[in-house]
């Protein structure tokens, strides 16, 4: 949204419909009212009772969809949206990446815990069946 002056140009705050934002974002209408109800986004209400997202609404769901599957939670989400919104400037940002990375790396050690136990099912498994078909060449 855009207004005149005197045949200037005055940039005022940009604002979105849902089906915009769906659409530019490459998400459904019901994404984007999920994480309003989880309080991640707040639009405002035009007089007919409809979303207006506004350009920090816009940076919100693109920072939600950056990280939502590396395995960040929800809380963790609202924590990274928290630390920017606080400082929002480089300081912000700087801390946002920060727990950005000590979340990702508490994970890629989760995952390597993970890996490290379905690998050892995986050779027990293994070597259960090896015994079975001893067993069966037995039998037959």
């Amino acid at each position: 949204m855009e207004a005149t002056t005197n045949g200037a140009e005055l940039n005022v705050e940009q604002t979105f419909a849902i089906g915009e934002l769906a659409q530019e974002l490459g998400i459904t209408t019901r994404t984007i009212r999920f994480y309003e109800e989880r309080g991640l986004i707040s639009p405002t209400r035009s007089e007919g009772n409809q979303r207006i997202y506004s350009r920090k609404d816009r940076g919100r769901l693109k920072l939600i969809l950056r990280h939502r599957d590396g395995g960040f939670t929800l809380e963790e989400l609202r924590e990274l949206l928290d630390l920017y919104e606080v400082s929002p400037n480089a300081d912000g940002q700087h801390k946002q990446f920060q727990r950005i990375q000590e979340i990702l790396c508490q994970r890629m050690a989760e995952v390597d815990e993970r890996i490290h136990t379905l690998t050892d099912l995986k050779l027990r498994m293994q070597e259960r069946i090896t015994w079975a078909e001893r067993e069966i060449t037995k039998v037959d």
